[in-house]
Formats: C-alpha cells, sequence, structure tokens
C-alpha cells in the first residue's frame, strides 16, 4: 500500500527537462539560432515579439524534449528553469507558433534546409568518414483532417488515407537525416528522386571522397541511376522491372555451395529508355511447394535482383542490401520519436517547416552524440530522452551563479559529466 501523503503546489525551479541544457549548449556552440536567423528571409514587423529563429529553436527544444503536438509545447512554455536558461522571456502560445510557421513559403523551406547545411559543416570540420553510405527511402504520414496538400496515395496501413509522401535521405555512418522533401500524398515514391539525388549530393561536406547509394525499387530509374554516375558514384538499386521473372529464369545459375537452395546469377541489361547496358546480379532460393499451373511441377523461388556499379558478388550485393534495413527505424525516429510525423496545421509550407525543424531537431541529437560520446549514437532518440534529457532538477543561485541541481541517485551521472565536459570543450571554426 502507498503511504498517506499531501500534495502541494509550492516549490519553484524545478524541471524534468534538465538534459536540454545539453543540447542548447551544443546548438550555442554551433551557432545555430544565428545560423537560422542569417539563413531564414522571413520579414516580421519591428513591433513583433519573437524572431523566427527563436520559434524555430523554441520548437526544436520542444521536440527533444518530446512534445508530439503543438499543444505540447505547454511544456516548454511553463518550464521556468528552461526558460531561465536559455533567456526565452516570453513564450509563444500555440496560436502564435502556428502563425509563425505559415510565414514560411517553398523559398524560406529552402532557406532553412541551407541553414542545416551549414551547421552540418561545422560538425564534419571536427570529425568526418571520407566515404559514406546514403539509405534514400520514403515514408507516408497519414492524416484524419483535410490538411492543404494531403491526397490519397500509397498507403500499405490504411488504404485510401490522406497523407503526406516525404522523400528522406539518411548517411549510414552517423544516422543523420541529409535531406529531406516533404510531398503530397499522392506524389509516387520515386518521382523528382534524380533532382533529389543531385540537392543530396550538393549538401555533402567536401571531406567525402566517395559515396555509395543504396535505394528500393521505387528509386529505379535510368535518370538517377545516370545522374549517380555523372557524378563517379557507387549504387545499389534493388530492380522492379514488368517481366522480371521471366528475364531472371533465363539467366545461367550458379549454385551457392554452403548454402543449399541457393543460387545466384549476374548479367548485363539495357531496359527500355536507357542509353547503355547496365549490370545485374541476383539471388534466389528455393521456397517449399512447386508450381501447379504448369504442365510439369515447377520449383518457386523467393528472387532478389539489384543494378550496381560495383564489383562485388550477387550474394554479397544481397547481404549489402539487407543492411538498409535500418534505415526505417531512422525514419520511425524522425516519424514518432521526434514528432516530424505528428505536428501540423492547415498550410502545406508551415507543415513542410515544421517537418524540417523536427528532422533539425533530431540532426542536433545525432551530431551531439557523434561529436561527444564514445559510444556515439548507438541508442534511439526515446533512450536518449529517457536518460539523457528527462531528467529532474532544481535551479538555484549560489554565490551569484546559477546552480542546476540533480538527484545524487541519478544513475546516468557519469555520462552526464562526460558529455557537459566534452561539450564545454568543443570549439568550431
Amino acid at each position: 500500500m502507498v503511504k498517506r501523503y499531501h500534495v502541494k503546489f509550492t516549490s519553484r525551479n524545478l524541471t524534468g527537462n534538465a538534459g536540454l541544457v545539453h543540447l542548447g549548449r551544443f546548438a550555442e556552440k554551433l551557432q545555430l539560432s544565428k545560423i537560422i536567423e542569417r539563413a531564414v528571409t522571413i520579414e516580421r514587423g519591428k513591433t513583433t515579439e519573437y524572431k523566427v529563429s527563436e520559434a524555430v529553436m523554441m520548437m526544436i527544444m520542444g521536440v527533444l524534449g518530446g512534445a508530439k503536438h503543438i499543444s505540447h509545447l505547454a511544456i516548454m512554455r511553463t518550464d521556468s528553469v528552461m526558460r531561465q536558461l536559455f533567456k526565452w522571456v516570453k513564450y509563444p502560445e500555440d496560436r502564435t507558433f502556428g502563425r509563425i510557421f505559415r510565414l514560411f513559403s517553398q523559398k524560406h523551406c529552402n532557406e532553412l534546409h541551407e541553414a542545416e547545411s551549414e551547421a552540418r559543416g561545422k560538425v564534419w570540420s571536427r570529425k568526418w568518414y571520407e566515404r559514406i553510405t546514403l539509405d534514400m527511402d520514403s515514408t507516408v504520414i497519414g492524416v484524419t483532417g483535410s490538411q492543404e496538400g494531403t491526397a490519397k496515395g500509397y498507403n500499405a496501413k490504411k488504404k485510401g488515407q490522406k497523407s503526406y509522401h516525404p522523400l528522406l535521405c539518411f548517411i549510414a555512418e552517423t544516422r543523420e537525416c541529409l535531406h529531406n522533401w516533404f510531398r503530397t500524398g499522392s506524389a509516387y515514391t520515386g518521382n523528382g528522386a534524380s533532382e533529389f539525388m543531385k540537392e543530396c549530393l550538393m549538401k555533402l561536406p567536401k571531406k567525402v571522397k566517395q559515396v555509395f547509394v543504396r535505394a528500393d525499387s521505387g528509386f529505379f530509374n535510368g535518370e538517377l541511376l545516370e545522374v549517380l554516375e555523372e557524378n563517379k558514384s557507387e549504387y545499389l538499386i534493388k530492380v522492379k522491372m514488368k517481366k522480371l521473372g521471366e528475364l531472371l529464369m533465363g539467366q545461367e545459375w550458379k549454385k551457392v555451395k554452403w548454402d543449399e537452395g541457393r543460387e545466384t546469377t549476374e548479367f548485363w541489361y539495357k531496359c527500355g529508355g536507357w542509353k547503355k547496358e547496365r549490370r545485374f546480379v541476383a539471388v534466389r532460393k528455393e521456397v517449399e511447394g512447386k508450381r501447379k499451373d504448369t504442365l510439369f511441377p515447377m520449383p518457386q523461388y523467393e528472387l532478389f535482383c539489384y543494378v550496381t556499379n560495383m564489383d562485388i558478388t550477387p550474394l554479397r550485393a544481397h547481404q549489402c542490401y539487407g543492411q538498409r534495413s535500418t534505415s526505417e527505424n531512422w525514419i520511425e525516429w524522425c516519424k514518432n520519436h521526434m514528432a516530424s510525423g505528428s505536428i501540423r496545421t492547415q498550410d502545406f509550407w508551415a507543415n513542410a517547416a515544421i517537418f524540417q525543424t523536427s528532422i533539425l531537431a533530431y540532426n542536433l541529437m545525432v551530431w551531439m552524440m557523434w561529436l561527444n560520446t564514445k559510444e556515439s549514437f548507438h541508442e534511439e532518440p526515446n533512450t536518449i530522452r529517457a536518460w539523457l534529457i528527462r531528467v529532474p532538477g532544481k535551479l538555484i543561485t549560489r554565490s551569484r551563479q546559477w546552480v542546476l541541481n540533480l538527484s545524487e541517485d541519478y544513475y546516468f551521472k557519469k555520462r552526464w559529466i562526460e558529455l557537459e565536459n566534452s561539450i564545454e570543450a568543443l570549439t568550431f571554426a
């Protein structure tokens, strides 16, 4: 039984999100607010109380704190500790956030992309990979209303539901989202893929020397392959085409010695509309049962086919492609852990800006963990939020200094101190 107790709402300067100070300090080191203020050219009147850059930073910290709806930002609005530490004298009401983000147009969303790229350049100046893997994918964000830009499209979970259909690209080595397009729900997966990839390649830090691109069958088209080849990028893309089964059945297959029932093949083929032949690799695995719609029973296979310009075996290509399944986890993190799929208004470009802001919040967490922890970024955002952000604390003043008091029983004390010391020592050019 619980002991009898009384509740009093008399304590002051308490917070449940003490760990946001790490992300705030890291963003300050990056000068993220100044970058956004300089890049986004939305003009507001002289009498306005909030800058656009302030609203974006408040949204970022709200998302990192766990907000899944604009109304959830009230938790930050009433957190006197965070407001004091972030110097937020005033904090917008829900409607004010909506009004500010409705000022965004396509131009301003592009400017927000540019701001993120500038911040990424600073991060990658401290730590980098010369060869990176880009995983490109799309996702469906279903809605219950009639928000601008929503439409019925492919939706495996809720057929006929209106939705948005964003396009995303992740850097596998860091798990950060390199680029995103916010699109209407009726957009096909590969619509604009070649232009999207051009923008992705332009966003890469200059220290990257080699790029490897993986994508599913929705991105199987010659125009995208030409872009990758022109930029001397390696690629591995799953094949989707009519009569693929017939094409594969006509190839010469080799058995895999150590895996009974598995076979591989490779061949060169020129699809309709292509300027040249390209290398195809395929793997098939015999499954139980026989085809009964033929004169003689035929074995049935599970087929996997890819187009690639890499000098690897079909089996190695199949294994390498399988690793891209982790990108689905990153999309899940962005949509559900970081609210990019739930905070919305009725305006399309406002929703696009909020979507980008949520992705930027995700990237800020990724960058902080990548640069400042030995374990890098192995935990999912909700775990990091539970361990290092949603930490109870009390803000007090002592000898004219601010002191954030945490529990002496705080389990992740060591990780907190390591993170704090690393961020404090961090400098950017």
